[in-house]
């Protein structure tokens, strides 16, 4: 791992005519002061990792094929409410207005039960989605946290807040997404399809 050295500067606060001046010898000894601290760095491509762990495949693959249900459900619904408004119109010069305009309302609080039950089930999905990636997300979090301890790595670093490295070696993601496929391999999803 690599090690820094930090300097530390002290400023000058000029209060208005009262500056004080030291000579140049002075000034250095008495302002700056080098600190050198041994830190070891380790890089990590949290997003990366997830992206391509195999676990999170799996769950986007379930949740893909949940969604699919969800919205044939829904377009069965549709296909029902249109087959129906269909039928009242070719149906309208045989009924009263009364019970012309009664079916029509009927059929526009079908229309609007569909709606709130479309966004009410996606709402769920994308919320048990949201749950499933903050366990992955913990639970990776959690290895990399083992592995800096492992390694005696003192601080860990996202690979999105770096603009350049040129050693590899403190690149820890691949270690961390095999122990995280690792671990999460007989991960048991369970999921609920809607009525």
């Amino acid at each position: 791992m690599k090690y820094f050295t930090f300097i530390i500067f002290n400023i000058i606060l000029i209060s208005g005519a009262k500056a004080q001046y030291y000579p140049m010898k002075n000034y250095l000894e008495k302002k700056f002061q080098i600190v050198e601290v041994n830190t070891s760095i380790g890089i990590v491509d949290f997003r990366n990792i997830l992206k391509k762990s195999i676990t999170m495949k799996k769950v986007g693959k379930i949740f893909l094929k949940l969604e699919k249900k969800i919205n044939e459900k829904i377009k069965e619904k549709e296909t029902e409410i249109r087959n129906e408004e269909s039928k009242l119109l070719t149906q309208k010069n045989n009924l009263k207005k009364e019970v012309f305009d009664q079916r029509k309302k009927d059929i526009k609080e079908k229309i609007t039960k569909l709606q709130k039950f479309a966004f009410e089930e996606q709402n769920k999905l994308k919320l048990a989605f949201q749950e499933v990636q903050k366990k992955l997300k913990d639970i990776l979090a959690n290895i990399i946290k083992d592995i800096s301890k492992e390694r005696k790595i003192d601080l860990v670093i996202l690979k999105e807040n770096i603009f350049f490295y040129n050693d590899k070696a403190l690149n820890i993601s691949n270690e961390a997404l095999k122990k995280f496929d690792l671990k999460t391999k007989n991960l048991k999803i369970t999921t609920v399809i809607p009525k």
